[in-house]
């Protein structure tokens, strides 16, 4: 019996596929459990998810409460940080050594660790900056180091339809 496989892939951070983990204080992005929308995307695609670990809960648990960038930028979390974004990187290798198409990876804006276009700086988490979130920064890292590119996609549940516009032609590039 003849194996099929799409070999097409995103990486996606853990919260996206369950709500559940995201740190007390902070609302769930749309619904409960998965974001629905974009499961039922990978789902009509054939796409598989490669579900990247919450490099917070490594850290802190659970039971963390909301915060900021500023709680996170230290030197054991980014060791955290940096531990887990080697076993992505090293997963990225696995994909394209067997000619998988990654359509990229699809982070949380506004999180202090997987943001890409912004996330709140402060300990409190109210004051909101460019840039990526720790542990995004760690990923970008690696993939320097191993001169590796990789497309991040900002998700914002308030920007559904744009952003489910932006992964169909992720798609219809393949």
């Amino acid at each position: 019996m003849q194996e099929t496989r799409s070999k097409k892939v995103f990486f996606i951070s853990e919260c996206l596929v369950n709500q559940n983990i995201r740190a007390h204080g902070v609302r769930n992005m749309r619904g409960e459990g998965p974001v629905a929308e974009l499961m039922e995307f990978f789902t009509k695609h054939g796409i598989g998810m490669s579900v990247v670990p919450c490099p917070e809960i490594a850290y802190e648990g659970l039971k963390r409460q909301a915060c900021g960038k500023a709680c996170y930028d230290n030197e054991e979390y980014r060791k955290v940080c940096r531990q887990i974004a080697e076993e992505v990187i090293k997963r990225y290798k696995y994909y394209l050594d067997d000619n998988y198409r990654i359509g990229g990876f699809i982070c949380v804006n506004g999180s202090p660790s997987c943001a890409i276009d912004y996330c709140y700086a402060d300990k409190e988490g109210t004051q909101k900056c460019k840039g990526p979130g720790i542990f995004i920064e760690e990923v970008q890292k690696k993939l320097g180091q191993e001169k590796l590119k990789l497309d991040f996609f900002g998700f914002r549940a308030k920007e559904m339809d744009a952003f489910l516009a932006t992964l169909e032609k992720v798609v219809q590039g393949w």
